[in-house]
């Protein structure tokens, strides 16, 4: 008898240790996912990042493979002056999107927007839509379009391509000096 009294004590602590170890886990967990969605938007700007960028697209790519779709890229690029008017862009930006497009923070001095279930000529229009918005903003920017599957059909390409020709856009803005242009050379 004094044998099965201390089984069941074991079993007791067991289930107890076990029960403690659930509820640490699913804290760890919910302080996980936490972190998580803190790393998706850049906290002081309040814009989606880009890691979370690279995600997305990669999420949109694989999307656009299964169920036959565009999804097009735009990136915006100021010059260092106009920096700091980003974050303020980026937010008016996304007030004027659709809910399923998302405006992502592209280093300091850009923004992408992730255009879902729309071609080129689709980006192209929003960008005339915007272009008076924009200058409100900022007096300079140029921008880039890059679409799925146009320019290209994995994401891995789909997102150099991207960078790639935003990176040739901002050394462009850099290399052109005066105030007051709007380059809008577009890929």
């Amino acid at each position: 008898m004094d044998d099965i009294q201390k089984l069941k004590t074991a079993i007791d602590d067991l289930q107890n240790r076990l029960r403690e170890e659930i509820q640490l886990r699913t804290e760890l967990e919910r302080r996980c996912h936490l972190l998580e969605k803190l790393a998706y938007r850049d906290p002081s700007s309040g814009l989606r990042t880009e890691t979370y960028l690279h995600a997305r697209v990669r999420e949109e790519i694989e999307r656009s493979i299964r169920y036959p779709a565009s999804t097009t890229l735009v990136t915006l690029c100021v010059p260092d002056e106009a920096a700091d008017a980003l974050p303020r862009l980026g937010m008016h930006i996304t007030d004027e999107l659709r809910a399923t497009d998302q405006v992502f923070s592209l280093n300091r001095r850009g923004l992408a927007i992730l255009l879902v279930e729309t071609p080129e000529e689709g980006a192209r229009h929003l960008l005339e839509r915007l272009s008076s918005d924009l200058k409100q903003f900022v007096k300079r920017y140029g921008c880039t379009v890059t679409s799925f599957p146009v320019d290209a059909n994995l994401a891995e390409d789909f997102m150099n391509l991207a960078i790639e020709r935003h990176k040739g856009m901002a050394e462009k803005m850099h290399a052109e000096s005066p105030a007051g242009q709007v380059s809008q050379s577009m890929h």
